[in-house]
């Protein structure tokens, strides 16, 4: 019993411990390499303001979702109605990239970037159709 108690005391002890070494090695780490912080922090401002773009952009085609559907309504196949939504997706999707492309100032380097800058297309692309389909059904009703 001693030694179950002995042994969680010197565990705690020992995480403690090392989560004040590892914070101390970060903190010494942030101020040797101050560019580096600001570099990501850059990125990271840039990358929440591109998601927020992203996320409100399809939103906007409330505005226009009416007059679309009447047009869409008014063509004489379902192929033409079809191509009409999805240029409207595809015309959100294409300011997406390029507002990232504005961003990182055209240039994407490093497979990981590559990755995570294609994933993120693909995101927004699923996104906008939800999102503009979502307002059709809402507006058609």
């Amino acid at each position: 019993m001693i030694l179950a108690y002995m042994t969680t005391f010197v565990l705690k002890t020992l995480t403690v411990v090392l989560a004040v070494l590892a914070a101390g090695a970060a903190g010494y780490w942030v101020y040797q390499n101050p560019e580096s912080v600001k570099a990501a922090g850059h990125v990271f401002t840039r990358s929440v303001l591109w998601i927020v773009v992203v996320a409100a952009l399809p939103w906007s085609s409330f505005l226009f979702m009416r007059p679309l559907l009447d047009l869409q309504s008014k063509l004489q196949s379902a192929r033409a109605a079809a191509a009409v939504s999805l240029g409207v997706i595809v015309a959100f999707w294409i300011v997406d990239l390029l507002f990232a492309g504005y961003l990182a100032g055209w240039s994407f380097s490093g497979t990981l970037t590559w990755i995570v800058v294609l994933l993120g297309f693909a995101a927004a692309a699923a996104y906008n159709f939800v999102i503009c389909e979502s307002l059709a059904r809402h507006v058609a009703a």
